[in-house]
């Protein structure tokens, strides 16, 4: 599935959502980046990954790199229009 729609219709989305929230619990920053390169179109880029054991974030970021296109979707509001409250849950954790 390469494609938004493709995503979307698969539970793609929904492992996203569920993958920003663990970022946002572990206290991390979440952002997406313009990078034609990409086949999302956009460079997820994540602060604060030092707080982490460096074990720990190169796990994170191999995960980051498998979920890129979901997660541009989630932080671009592509597909959830609930994403305010997935923001603020995440700030609450």
């Amino acid at each position: 599935m390469s494609s938004y729609t493709g995503m979307a219709r698969g539970g793609a989305s929904k492992q996203a959502r569920a993958f920003y929230l663990e970022l946002r619990a572990l206290g991390l920053e979440v952002r997406a980046k313009p990078d034609v390169g990409r086949p999302a179109g956009y460079r997820i880029v994540v602060g604060g990954l030092s707080s982490l054991s460096p074990a720990h974030a190169d796990r994170l970021m191999r995960r980051v790199e498998d979920n890129e296109i979901g997660l541009a979707g989630v932080l671009l509001e592509r597909w959830d229009p609930n994403l305010h409250a997935i923001r603020t849950e995440g700030r609450l954790t």
